[in-house]
């Protein structure tokens, strides 16, 4: 399983074998194995994305934008399916920049320091970056803001309108959604990179007060956020004040693995959210989003107040100017994110027109063949040659990948495993998972494992989610759950954030929580101390 395999486009077969990689960080982005059509999507344009906002900062010139040939010189690739990022690359960068180092971004975003690498700071791109950076910071927010503005109305239109598409509008729409994916990208993670640096400083200043840990409370209940405004939504629907129709038009391009072309979004399948309803009716208006957020938000300003008056005369300035930023940049991971999310759904509905109309042509088997095509052979006059073959092929590829996963670190080629489920706690020894705290509380109950969205069963009332990852669409699953447990993410994450927001109990980046945890297992979830105990293994039946 280790070939190369240069015409694969789910793997790039490896680079030099001094190149570390990484699927922490960027299994966030795209989870899982990904199709032909999502990679054709997210890989090059993300690399142009990411890339552009380290020129934005004055990093890199534009000129060194473009994806490179060489991928040991990419910020991220795909191998066997699997989005990785190259450390050496964002160490490379992070060691341009002031501020920071090589060291510290492995730190943040990769959770360690591999031994026997070190920072080696380069001072050429200082002064740019001097000069760059805080045009880039104020601006991003105002770029977001105008994407958003446009593209969500634009997605509303376009998959209303994709059903009874002729070809040429398919493919208009499908390149319309590649050119503003790639658009809002550059932006989205410029914002992304300045919350995370933003929750440093916040958390810093707590520190520096003697406030350790009360960066928590700092970074939440800024309200109406991108992540759970829909929650609210779905919350008035249970309560038939929003038709379910009106919430779906909404809020149709989120659902299970919705970075993923090929995944039925609430769009496509409504049952999931029929389902939440009924969870939703038996909730009482204590536990509605919007007053959880009104709480969340009032023990934030208690909070800044407690911050500011521990804080050294000389650092209240900077402590305030912290907050403030804080506040109005963290929301925009959200909002990039929501874009972003749009343009991969009007590409979804494009794409599933074309895949109709080949069909009723006879040039596809099924619908569905699209997602195992790239963006370029689907804009082509024609399809390939041979294409019930190449499809087959990229289908089985596909399904081989699913069978096996990858370790989180590697150098030059990874080296695939089968994964092993999570044996039961033997009498008397005691499994406790460790990871970042982000939700204060102490929560007992029973795991509900869920690796794969579409297909595992979601949590029940009560019961404690452990996942891998989470996308948007979580955050409606997030309001039935006692706690939460997350292996990939950090403070910022999609997850965290949400968590915060809803006063849940989480630990994300515990990086093995669902291999150490059985599913109905009962275990006590500690969101202040970061650690997930195994109380009882054994399933709940």
């Amino acid at each position: 399983m280790s070939e190369r395999e240069p015409a694969n486009v789910l793997h790039c077969g490896g680079s030099s074998p001094s190149v570390a990689w990484s699927t922490i960080n960027a299994g966030e982005a795209i989870p899982g194995v990904v199709t032909t059509l999502t990679w054709s999507l997210f890989g090059e344009r993300t690399e142009r994305g990411l890339r552009g906002a380290f020129c934005d900062l004055g990093v890199l010139t534009e000129a060194q934008v473009s994806r490179p040939t060489d991928p040991d010189e990419r910020v991220w690739d795909i191998f066997f399916g699997r989005a990785a990022a190259n450390l050496e690359t964002f160490r490379n960068l992070a060691d341009r920049m002031p501020g920071t180092s090589g060291d510290a971004m492995e730190s943040q975003l990769f959770g360690t320091v591999r031994p026997g690498v070190s920072s080696r700071t380069q001072f050429q791109r200082y002064p740019v970056v001097g000069l760059k950076a805080p045009m880039a910071m104020w601006g991003v927010a105002g770029r977001l803001d105008r994407a958003g503005e446009h593209i969500g109305p634009w997605w509303r239109k376009a998959v209303t309108a994709a059903p009874t598409m002729t070809t040429e509008q398919a493919r208009a729409n499908l390149d319309a959604a590649a050119r503003k994916f790639a658009g809002v990208m550059r932006p989205h993670v410029l914002a992304a990179m300045l919350c995370q640096g933003l929750y440093e400083q916040v958390r810093a200043a707590a520190e520096r007060a003697g406030k350790p840990g009360l960066e928590i409370a700092l970074v939440t209940g800024y309200g109406d956020m991108a992540e759970t405004a829909y929650v609210g939504d779905l919350w008035d629907v249970s309560r038939a004040a929003l038709s379910l129709d009106e919430f779906v038009a909404r809020h149709g391009y989120h659902g299970p693995n919705e970075g993923e072309l090929a995944a039925r979004i609430w769009r496509l399948d409504r049952s999931p959210l029929e389902k939440l309803l009924g969870h939703y009716a038996d909730l009482t208006d204590a536990q509605a989003p919007r007053a959880i957020e009104a709480a969340r938000s009032a023990e934030r300003v208690a909070a800044e107040r407690e911050l500011l008056g521990a804080s050294a005369r000389t650092q209240r300035t900077a402590a305030a100017i912290a907050l403030k930023t804080a506040a109005r940049f963290i929301p925009l991971r959200g909002t990039g994110k929501a874009a972003f999310l749009q343009c991969v759904d009007v590409a979804r509905a494009a794409a599933l027109r074309l895949g109709e109309l080949h069909t009723e042509a006879g040039s596809l088997n099924a619908p569905d063949d699209v997602f195992h095509l790239t963006l370029e052979e689907l804009a082509a006059p024609t399809l390939p040659a041979g294409v019930g073959d190449l499809v087959g092929r990229r289908r089985q590829l596909h399904e081989r990948y699913k069978a096996f996963e990858l370790p989180e670190f590697w150098e030059g080629a990874p080296v695939p495993f089968v994964p092993q489920k999570a044996e039961p706690t033997p009498a008397g020894q005691t499994v406790v998972v460790t990871g970042i705290p982000v939700t204060p509380g102490v929560v007992t109950g029973r795991a509900r494992v869920v690796l794969d969205p579409e297909t595992d069963d979601g949590p029940e009332p009560g019961e404690i989610l452990v996942c891998r990852t989470t996308d948007p669409s979580w955050a409606a699953v997030l309001i039935i759950s006692a706690a939460l447990v997350i292996d990939i993410g950090g403070p910022i994450s999609h997850g965290a954030i949400v968590a915060r927001e809803l006063g849940i109990p989480c630990v994300i980046g515990t990086r093995d929580g669902t291999a150490k945890i059985a599913d109905g297992a009962l275990i006590e979830v500690d969101g202040s101390a970061g650690t997930v105990t195994v109380l009882q293994s054994g399933a709940t039946a």
